[in-house]
């Protein structure tokens, strides 16, 4: 029987496919997040209606983010592992462990962002607008560009990672 070699098929275009747009979507839902989150906020002091809003879109914008992240990890190290002869350039494995931090350093940030979250949940129950408010502010103003900024830089390392 007949091999056939279908590129549409090969690990060697799937990979980085799922890998790019994993890497979007993290990107994307991170920049929506913080534009929506910096829309529902102007004027919102004491409407728990629009914080509940907000908090229910984090919520599901959550779940892409993790999903994002978690392709992003085991693409990443399918792809690290693809050429081996790539690997042994001692400037290409600084980018990769490069890379690896900075996923991590998304990884921990995503988490305690989930985390500040919670607390903003918790918040709205005991009627503590002030926290509520606060948990709010750092998490939009200060952790999701945060995130943002370094997934960029990531992903210029990837680019300069294929480029070699």
């Amino acid at each position: 029987m007949p091999e056939f070699n279908i590129a549409f098929t090969s690990p060697a275009h799937i990979l980085p496919f799922a890998h790019i747009i994993a890497v979007v979507v993290f990107i994307g839902f991170q920049a929506n997040f913080l534009l929506m989150a910096k829309f529902f906020m102007k004027n919102i002091e004491g409407d728990t209606h629009k914080y509940q809003m907000i908090i229910s879109m984090i919520k599901r914008l959550g779940y892409a983010i993790y999903g994002s992240i978690l392709v992003i990890g085991v693409t990443g190290m399918m792809l690290g592992k693809q050429n081996a002869i790539k690997n042994a350039d001692p400037m290409l494995n600084t980018i990769l462990t490069t890379k690896w931090a900075v996923w991590g350093f998304l990884l921990l940030n995503v988490v305690y962002v989930t985390y500040r979250l919670s607390k903003t949940a918790k918040s709205i129950q005991n009627s503590d607008y002030v926290e509520l408010h606060e948990n709010l502010i750092v998490t939009v103003y200060y952790f999701i560009p945060l995130n943002i900024a370094f997934a960029l830089f990531a992903a210029y390392l990837g680019v300069s990672y294929r480029e070699f």
